[in-house]
């Protein structure tokens, strides 16, 4: 911690020196009586003084969030010695907002207890964040000496845009032999009906048409196109950005980039990610909701989004 003295030490001393003057000047005595116990508590005050231990911890509620979304943040200080008052500063970084609780605040720290302060952040921007640099200026019984440290107990957090409207998705030119929504122009197992012909050994019984075969008096199926899914890559280009203010070309352009992949996720097509931006980075395709986040956070990675 740094120690410094507080505006308090200069009056003390002022007045008495004041004090002392006056009584040379006016050959008054007394006058030292009045200045003696600002000096003798400016003095006390300085050898007394030692500096406090505080041990302090952040916890989040949780590593991932969406835009909007309320994060809950735990300032834990751990038990240790008595400060009369300790003024505290969560520093919060550009997207991150205080929505309850107080900060900077003001508490009192009791010897042996643990104290736990409160408070609770609306994500207002997706980014790559990290949340639990703290501020503390500690100050003694009579206020005369501050200490004062920066506490880096940072923890990550991700935040992810919000999924944006899309109308319509490109249609893939080719399909891959794996269960998806896109109908293949190829008849095989699937439940897009196709066409329907003569029962042949080997055909299941489950795909007899029977109106057709009671109408013909004789064993007909119905035919199928296989549902099939796509390889589906997405191209971000970060290698330039245009700002003004807080606004940046590369904000439309990673929200179109996730909007796209969440959707094209949703009907079980295999999606990969590239971002090119000094580094070539390469996610391979794959499906799932885990392969949102995985592209999610290599955007994150790139430092695409700067905190």
């Amino acid at each position: 911690m740094t120690r410094s003295p507080s505006p308090k030490v200069g009056a003390y001393a002022g007045l008495a020196a004041l004090g002392l003057l006056a009584a040379v000047a006016l050959r008054l005595p007394e006058l030292v009586l009045l200045a003696a116990p600002f000096a003798v508590v400016a003095t006390l005050s300085a050898f007394q003084v030692r500096t406090p231990r505080i041990e302090v911890d952040v916890e989040l509620d949780r590593e991932r969030a969406l835009e909007g979304e309320l994060i809950d943040v735990s300032i834990r200080f751990a038990p240790g010695e008595a400060v009369e008052r300790l003024d505290v500063l969560l520093e919060l970084p550009a997207g991150l907002e205080l929505e309850n609780g107080e900060n900077p605040t003001t508490l009192r720290l009791v010897e042996g207890e643990e104290r736990l302060l409160s408070l609770q952040l609306q994500c207002v921007r997706w980014g790559a964040f990290r949340v639990g640099r703290v501020h503390l200026r500690a100050h003694d019984h009579v206020g005369m000496f501050r200490h004062e440290v920066a506490s880096d107990a940072r923890q990550p957090l991700k935040v992810y845009p919000t999924e944006e409207a899309v109308r319509t998705l490109l249609r893939p030119f080719e399909t891959q032999v794996f269960s998806g929504n896109h109908v293949a122009r190829q008849k095989a197992e699937g439940i897009e009906f196709a066409d329907i012909r003569q029962f042949v050994a080997g055909d299941r019984v489950r795909h007899v048409n029977w109106r057709a075969t009671a109408r013909r008096g004789e064993l007909w199926v119905n035919e199928h196109h296989a549902e099939r899914n796509a390889d589906v890559v997405i191209f971000l280009d970060v290698f330039a950005e245009a700002r003004r203010g807080e606004r940046s070309t590369l904000d439309p352009a990673l929200r179109a980039a996730a909007s796209l992949a969440a959707r094209y996720l949703r009907q079980r097509d295999r999606v990969g990610f590239v971002s090119f931006g000094g580094m070539l980075n390469w996610l391979l395709p794959a499906t799932g909701a885990r392969q949102l986040y995985r592209i999610v956070d290599a955007m994150l990675d790139t430092q695409i989004i700067l905190s």
